[in-house]
């Protein structure tokens, strides 16, 4: 299997996927986060502006995607939907991880919406939402876990 995790960090979850065998890269903004990440996992993180830039991936080639806590943070989130739809194998799956509420002063989440709003931002982009799956503290008030399958 292949995992990637766009919105990495520091690779925390490469390097635990890693661990267990899984062959697993990161893509994140934050050109600090990458050069603090672990040694180990540093030559599998890459820069990409999420907003704009194109993932550093063949078309069809992973077989899941995690998304966790960072499309609320982007600006514009139609470029990253995209391209992760053209690295994902048809099937594959999309962990998505966001907030559905916020403070009204937090200016780091420009993209907060609902539930209902995500379900179908992502169908326009050709997923398939896999309604029999609930995430852990998932709740339409608040954080939600979604599961999606690439059409």
């Amino acid at each position: 299997k292949k995992v990637l995790d766009v919105g990495c960090a520091k690779g925390c979850m490469v390097k635990a996927l890693r661990e267990q065998g899984i062959e697993a890269w990161g893509v994140d903004v934050s050109e600090y986060a990458l050069s603090t990440a672990p040694e180990d996992v540093r030559e599998l993180l890459y820069r990409v502006d999420l907003n704009k830039d194109a993932l550093p991936f063949a078309d069809g080639y992973f077989d899941c995607v995690t998304f966790l806590g960072t499309i609320e943070c982007l600006d514009d989130y139609s470029t990253v939907l995209s391209e992760i739809r053209r690295v994902m194998q048809p099937g594959g799956g999309l962990y998505l991880r966001t907030t559905y509420r916020t403070d009204p002063k937090d200016t780091i989440r420009k993209n907060v919406h609902s539930r209902g709003y995500w379900l179908k931002e992502f169908h326009s982009y050709g997923f398939k939402f896999l309604p029999t799956w609930q995430g852990p503290l998932a709740n339409q008030w608040s954080y939600g876990t979604l599961l999606f399958e690439r059409r």
